[in-house]
């Protein structure tokens, strides 16, 4: 007997409707339960990426680090006085 027929004969055996609905209800709340298992895991493989990324960054800052003197504010300044002139 398949997994199937023996659902089936299982299915079959419940002694009322009630019962049948209160089965059918349990497996629509297992599928639920086993979609948002699958969105869990989506969502961890996600982070786990994101993670991986952030501590290449991390590594890379801290091999290409920048000068102890270097100013972001004057940088931002002159980008700005380069792309739009004299306005401050």
């Amino acid at each position: 007997m398949t997994l199937r027929q023996e659902a089936y004969a299982m299915i079959d055996s419940l002694p009322d409707d009630d019962s049948v609905k209160f089965f059918i209800d349990m497996i629509r709340r297992f599928n639920v339960v086993a979609g948002k298992t699958e969105e869990i895991s989506e969502n961890q493989n996600l982070l786990s990426e994101k993670r991986q990324v952030f501590l290449h960054m991390e590594g890379l800052k801290k091999q290409y680090s920048f000068p102890k003197d270097y100013d972001y504010e004057q940088i931002r300044r002159e980008a700005m006085r380069e792309k739009y002139g004299g306005i401050d």
